[in-house]
């Protein structure tokens, strides 16, 4: 293979070593992904993505090291949802990175293309999606190196566009480009890496970042996936600042209702702007999300059907093999959009109606002139046809021509309706208990003495005995808990009538038992409650005083 010769943005090379491009898939600030052909022997050519860094930032330190962390990460990362990572090299000047081909769609075009076209997304879709991405991060939190060394990995980077969904239902998380490891050199203090209205506060003022950071990037996520608008519409980094700090993403998804609303205290608690506040890990927040979701074999193929119907309002045809136009998805099918995807209503304005299907005209016949062969043929049919109508015709009518029965398919049962068993209330009598009559004492007869006996001796008084005096045993000291207590807006924390702090308090020791606990805010709102806490246990709670109950207890 000859040298390759070096090419600009618009015009990427034909080939880098063994890859061969076919297409631009998409393209970013730094890089391009492309489709490619891994060429190999016998014509073996599986297809992969290809991500290939900008000419104008291949010579550039900082992005090259950022495109070696990807690699580096991603390739110590084997989840089924996770974009797995195969190759990276560099070819002259160019450098680039191998990947998994996910035949899919972004959620941002999942988005875009619901809001389009008036598509309610359903509680049970997103839930799965957020349950599936939630267990892909937090394998990547718990991953480690071939030392067995922890990394420490936090992506840093969750948004709609960095997760895909391919037509077997499977959420693909991908591009750890920016995501932060222990195996990453130190990053210059101050530094703000991530993609604001997803970034997490902590993330935002360039504190340091944990997992918990992930998690508010999926609770922004899913939140957008619900109202199909962004949780944080306004753009400048300063205006993001102040609303993450009074807690706006979470007031605003407290807001959610309708079909949404059970989503809401999940969102709420990814959302805090403390992250000790948030779920104790991407785990506890997928088991919540889980709960969310009826069944997953069905939640499964909700999502296929959720991914075959956006294939259609594109104007895509599903990928793979199809017989014929009746396939799900396909354009003509004669099948509405409710067909296609049970569950998933389409709003039109402020009614909701089914998709008109798309009428299949057949393709006119060209006319062609019949040969003497055919007319031919043509004639006999005509005749035979004529004599197998005489001869039925001229059958005896007294003999019954047995016809197959038609089957009617049995209709489902109804649910049997049980009436509610009346008992009819036992009257009991009341038990009537005559009083005994008083019985007059007896008479004491006292008889005369006859044989005097002696006057008793008088014996000697004993001395008292001194008693060992009785020891009590001593209480068992009383064992220690934790209490861990948000509030919407913030507010102070005074337990048992002492101050402690402001909201948040995480995980503040304190003896086990029963605690009164009274929130106030600056503008003079309070709520008093008692708490139990547990011996070697933790109490969490969250209340939010404009709607006066709790978010998550």
């Amino acid at each position: 293979m000859g040298p390759t010769q070096t090419t600009n943005a618009e015009n990427p090379p034909p080939r880098l070593g063994r890859y061969r491009l076919v297409r631009c898939i998409s393209s970013g600030g730094m890089a391009r992904v492309y489709e490619a052909r891994r060429e190999s022997l016998a014509g073996v050519a599986p297809r992969v993505a290809l991500k290939l860094i900008l000419p104008e930032f291949a010579q550039d330190p900082t992005f090259q090291q950022l495109f070696v962390n990807e690699a580096r990460i991603g390739s110590q990362l084997q989840h089924q949802n996770l974009v797995g990572i195969q190759d990276f090299d560099r070819e002259e000047n160019h450098f680039f990175l191998v990947m998994e081909y996910v035949e899919g769609i972004t959620l941002r075009r999942a988005i875009s293309t619901a809001r389009r076209n008036g598509i309610q997304i359903p509680l049970a879709v997103i839930a799965e999606l957020g349950r599936q991405v939630a267990e892909g991060l937090q394998y990547a939190h718990d991953a480690r190196n071939e030392q067995g060394q922890l990394l420490h990995l936090v992506h840093r980077d969750i948004k709609p566009s960095n997760i895909m969904l391919n037509p077997q239902g499977v959420a693909k998380v991908l591009d750890f480009g920016i995501s932060k490891a222990l195996t990453i050199a130190a990053e210059r203090s101050g530094t703000v890496k991530g993609t604001w209205g997803y970034m997490a506060p902590e993330q935002a003022a360039a504190d340091d970042v944990g997992p918990a950071a992930d998690q508010y990037g999926v609770a922004a996520v899913l939140y957008e996936l619900a109202m199909l608008q962004s949780l944080f519409p306004e753009k400048k980094p300063t205006v993001l600042r102040g609303l993450m700090a009074d807690d706006e993403g979470a007031r605003r998804a407290n807001r959610l209702s309708g079909e949404h609303a059970p989503l809401a205290s999940l969102l709420v608690r990814g959302l805090q702007r403390d992250p000790a506040a948030r779920f104790r890990s991407c785990r506890e927040l997928a088991q919540a999300l889980a709960r969310l979701v009826p069944d997953p074999v069905t939640a499964r193929e909700q999502l296929v059907s959720f991914f075959s119907t956006l294939r259609t309002l594109s104007g895509e045809s599903p990928p793979g093999p199809r017989s014929g136009p009746s396939a799900v998805g396909s354009a003509g099918s004669g099948m509405t959009l409710d067909e296609q995807l049970p569950g998933l209503p389409i709003a039109v304005g402020n009614a909701r109606h089914p998709v008109n299907p798309v009428p299949v005209t057949p393709a006119p016949v060209q006319d062609q002139g019949m040969s003497t062969a055919a007319l031919a043929a043509a004639g006999l049919a005509v005749c035979v046809i004529g004599f197998t109508v005489f001869m039925l015709v001229t059958q005896d009518a007294s003999e019954p021509v047995e016809s197959s029965p038609v089957v009617q398919p049995e209709p489902e049962p109804e649910p049997e309706v049980v009436e509610p068993e009346v008992v009819e209330p036992e009257v009991v009598e009341p038990e009537v208990v005559e009083p005994e009559p008083d019985l007059e004492p007896e008479p004491v007869v006292v008889q005369p003495r006859l044989n005097p006996s002696p006057r008793p001796v008088a014996q000697p008084t004993p001395e008292p005995v001194e008693s060992s005096p009785v020891v009590q045993p001593e209480p068992e000291p009383a064992g220690v808990g934790m209490l861990t207590i948000s509030s919407l807006p913030r507010s102070k924390v005074i337990v048992d009538g002492q101050f402690v702090r402001y909201t948040p308090l995480f995980q503040h020791e304190i003896d086990a038992g029963a605690h009164s606990v009274r929130l106030e805010t600056d503008d003079g709102r309070r709520t008093t409650f008692k708490v139990d806490v547990p011996t070697n246990g933790e109490v969490r709670r969250i209340w939010h005083f404009e709607t006066g109950q709790w978010v998550e207890q």
